[in-house]
């Protein structure tokens, strides 16, 4: 009897015969070890007992008119799992305890010997670090440039390029809103206009080039990258210094041109722009720089496979201190670099000791020996928590002071403890807070970039352009002139003479780049009499409202006298 006759009643009897078992069919199915054999599989009209007229009976009212295609069962047992290539992670492995740190190290400060300029010109310094090849590769590159785009060389010279740099300069000191205002009649500036006259500053601005276009372009930054390096080369060449901060520094743009160059973080005063890795020295000199390029960024550095297996803070660290010659200096540097298996490399591998704050999920397993921040915030301002490992020759600090900070060193610890002044909301006053020593060390040491980068923005060279290498061009030469500053500055110190500030050392660089080497070019008395006949109006003209007033050309009445 059909099952589905709606002409019966509800309770009818089924005269049909009973299913057979499932236990024989699933072991059937399952092998041994647990996987399903589909091809075993017996049909649903088989299971249920139902015969094939039936079992088409059944599908016909639900089948659509087109048929179905019949889904093919997978012949594989089990899918397959492809397997995840991960980096292999740098195994060191840390015993920490609550005692003293017995690998401290005394840095020295080193005494100066480099071969500084006898002179006292701002040139010659400024030469250490935009060397005479650097202008002459822009003046072939430049020509070639605009010959290229127009068919036409604009013929630029050395003496022509001096000039355009000594105007940037002046723009950087003296600033206006458009560089067209520095050529008009409203608010001409003599010490840019005479330079130079407008129309050739525009076309050496529009066509001035670093690299020559058939330069292979799988570098990210291959339209600046041999100016850069050239650079970096002069900056590598001074004398070293024993401590250096590695932090990072923006390149302003905001931009769209350079694409995913550019970088956002919302920490810094201009959060558009290009990341700039800088190792500075204590004295705020730049000496080796890294443009932030994502997976290029290590393109022309080499690491062993032990820094390969370092997080990308650590081996930015590592690419800048490949560079540090001198052996025993230290390095300071903030939590986005840090790491423990990175202060325990340096030492051990490179010779240099580090120190900086460090993350909570870096500690690896010290969490336990230290105090909590609960703890540390009952015992009051000042309170602090250490751990050691004498074999690593690791330290770890956490100290309280507005907050919990954890710094990690390998050659200081918190002895001796110093008193420091804090503000005290509850007594009004300040009132002395224990200070750890290593605490002590990066406060000291730590701003140098930032330093490197408030002494840029006084008298930032801002170029707006639509070639985005155009930035970082003025970037560079702003460090350069920073660099040669902070030389002079060295040199003054160490013979007792009398310093400039940095402003000064800037325009007295732009009166050499114009005027040193350069013959004075004097009119012959007969050429003074030849004077052309339309001029530009030496003085603004006022306008139509005051001239036609009625008063402005009255005599002015006053007392008889010289």
């Amino acid at each position: 009897m059909n099952i589905f006759d709606s002409s019966g009643s509800d309770k009818q009897e089924n005269t049909s015969p009973p299913p057979p078992p499932l236990t024989p069919v699933i072991n059937d199915v399952l092998s041994p070890s647990g996987e399903v054999n589909y091809n075993a599989l017996p049909s649903l009209a088989s299971l249920l007992s139902i015969p094939s007229s039936n079992a088409s009976s059944m599908a016909s009212p639900i089948t659509p008119r087109k048929t179905r295609r019949k889904r093919k069962l997978p012949t594989r047992a089990m899918p397959i799992v492809r397997a995840k290539t991960t980096k292999k992670a740098l195994i060191v492995s840390y015993k920490w305890k609550k005692a003293q740190f017995k690998h401290k190290a005394d840095i020295q400060s080193n005494d100066f010997v480099f071969d500084l300029p006898n002179t006292d010109s701002p040139l010659d310094f400024f030469y250490r670090f935009m060397s005479p090849d650097i202008l002459i590769d822009i003046v072939d590159n430049s020509n070639l440039y605009s010959t290229h785009r127009t068919g036409k060389c604009m013929q630029l010279t050395i003496e022509q390029l001096k000039d355009f740099l000594a105007i940037l300069l002046i723009m950087g000191i003296v600033k206006m809103p458009s560089y067209l205002d520095y050529w008009s009649t409203e608010f001409r500036y003599a010490q840019v206009a005479d330079i130079m006259p407008l129309k050739r500053f525009e076309q050496i601005r529009r066509n001035i080039h670093f690299v020559d276009n058939t330069y292979p372009d799988e570098d990210r930054y291959y339209k600046i990258r041999p100016f850069i390096e050239k650079i970096r080369r002069n900056c590598l060449s001074t004398e070293e210094e024993m401590k250096y901060s590695i932090d990072e520094m923006t390149i302003p743009y905001k931009g769209t041109k350079a694409g995913n160059r550019r970088q956002y973080n919302p920490m810094k005063p201009n959060k558009w722009g290009f990341k700039n890795l800088v190792r500075a020295g204590a004295s705020g000199i730049v000496y080796d720089f890294l443009l932030y390029g994502g997976d290029d960024t290590f393109r022309y550095i080499d690491f062993s496979e032990e820094e390969q297996q370092m997080t990308l803070g650590a081996k930015m660290v590592l690419a800048l201190c490949k560079t540090i010659e001198t052996p025993g200096c230290a390095v300071y540097f903030d939590n986005y670099f840090t790491t423990l298996d990175l202060i325990w490399y340096l030492r051990e591998r490179r010779g240099i000791f580090s120190l900086g704050t460090i993350r909570q999920n870096r500690l690896k397993g010290c969490t336990n020996g230290l105090l909590s921040d609960k703890e540390l915030k009952k015992r009051g301002r000042g309170s602090f928590s250490q751990v050691v490992d004498n074999d690593k020759k690791i330290a770890i600090v956490k100290w309280y002071d507005n907050k919990v900070v954890t710094l990690a060193c390998s050659y200081a610890d918190s002895y001796p403890v110093h008193e420091i002044k804090r503000w005290s909301k509850e007594q009004k006053k300040k009132v002395g807070v224990p200070c750890p020593q290593l605490v002590r060390y990066y406060n000291q040491h730590m701003g140098v970039v930032d330093l490197c980068d408030m002494l840029i923005a006084l008298y930032r060279i801002s170029f707006k352009s639509r070639r985005w290498y155009m930035n970082i061009f003025g970037q560079m030469l702003d460090i350069a002139v920073n660099n040669a500053w902070l030389l002079y500055k060295r040199k003054c110190n160490k013979k007792s003479l009398k310093n400039i500030s940095l402003k000064k050392f800037r325009q007295r660089l732009a009166v050499e780049l114009t005027q040193k080497g350069r013959s004075v070019q004097i009119e012959a008395p007969s050429q003074l009499s030849k004077k052309v006949l339309i001029q530009n109006p030496s003085k603004p003209r006022p306008p139509d409202s005051v001239r036609y007033d009625g008063y402005s050309h009255w005599p002015e009445y006053t007392t008889y006298g010289r």
